[in-house]
């Protein structure tokens, strides 16, 4: 092993990955939590627990332990209610530490709008069968009223996120959507917020616009996903990286998926090709170790 494989392995070991899709789900699962918890303890640090029909906060809750640092959540698509300021409710009722609130994924217009389908193919090992839904049949959820503005329930679900100091983070919304979400919640004070990987062909919020609200306060995720299953070029994550600032990027795997490596070891492909493409050590621990930290510390 290499001093510059070693730096890497230290970083992930000390990394929160604020992206892990866990089961049980509708969409199969590569862990449960307890599995997760046992195959990664001492490869890294701590993980946010994702799924896209209920909240992991209960999870969370019944597999606390040393080793590894747990973020619960909860995303607000049709299954928790959709913009429900009561589910927001519910998970902080069972926590005392931060917890991620995601605004719509499979349920957001913007992605049934780009999408034939509510579970994307490509999230599936096409060895499984799972029964999914035709985006066509399912009523989006949308932030932004005709007129344009904040509808009130978006507005009530920033609140309650404020309320309980929760981590705002903007799911698939278009990036039109996200960027009146994240103006409106700097000035309600919500001090935490994630742009969902905002590179994402579905949602391609511009890069300039990513620049503006990083230099307002938001954090701009980047996922090995992104490159692994939808294939973006590292360059072009490295170039958006470079434009925004590693100070106000993050680095996740966003993986889960039966097919893809455990969250450690993706973790670890990613800051290898992210490295062979400039950027440093220094960086990576900033965007892996210190930015992802301090979005979860109480």
């Amino acid at each position: 092993m290499t001093d510059i494989d070693k730096r890497i392995q230290n970083i992930v070991r000390q990394s929160i990955d604020l992206h892990v899709h866990i089961g049980p789900e509708i969409v199969p699962r590569k862990f449960t939590v307890s599995q997760l918890v046992q195959a990664e303890k001492g490869s890294i640090g701590g993980f946010a627990l994702k799924n896209h029909f209920w909240s992991t906060v209960p999870f969370v809750r019944e597999a606390q332990t040393k080793d590894i640092r747990l973020v619960g959540s909860v995303v607000l698509n049709s299954f928790v209610g959709g913009l429900n300021p009561d589910a927001i409710y519910a998970a902080r009722t069972l926590t005392e530490v931060p917890f991620i609130v995601w605004f719509p994924t499979v349920s957001a217009s913007q992605f049934l709008q780009s999408s034939a389908w509510e579970i994307a193919p490509e999230w599936i090992d096409p060895k499984v069968n799972v029964k999914v839904r035709k985006s066509q049949d399912i009523p989006g959820i949308s932030v932004l009223s005709s007129d344009g503005t904040l509808t009130k329930q978006a507005a009530a679900c920033l609140l309650a996120i404020k309320k309980a100091g929760a981590i705002l983070a903007t799911g698939h919304i278009s990036w039109k959507e996200a960027r009146s979400l994240t103006n409106r919640a700097f000035i309600l004070g919500i001090k935490k917020i994630i742009l969902t990987h905002p590179i994402y062909q579905k949602i391609a919020m511009p890069v300039a616009v990513q620049k503006t609200l990083a230099q307002k306060g938001a954090f701009v995720e980047f996922c090995y996903s992104m490159y692994s299953i939808d294939t973006i070029p590292i360059a072009a994550i490295v170039r958006d990286m470079r434009t925004i600032g590693p100070a106000r990027c993050i680095v996740s795997s966003d993986v889960g998926q039966t097919f893809s490596p455990s969250p450690s070891r993706a973790l670890t492909r990613f800051a290898s090709l992210l490295q062979k493409e400039g950027i440093s050590s220094e960086e990576l621990s900033v965007m892996m170790v210190k930015n992802p930290r301090y979005l979860t510390d109480s």
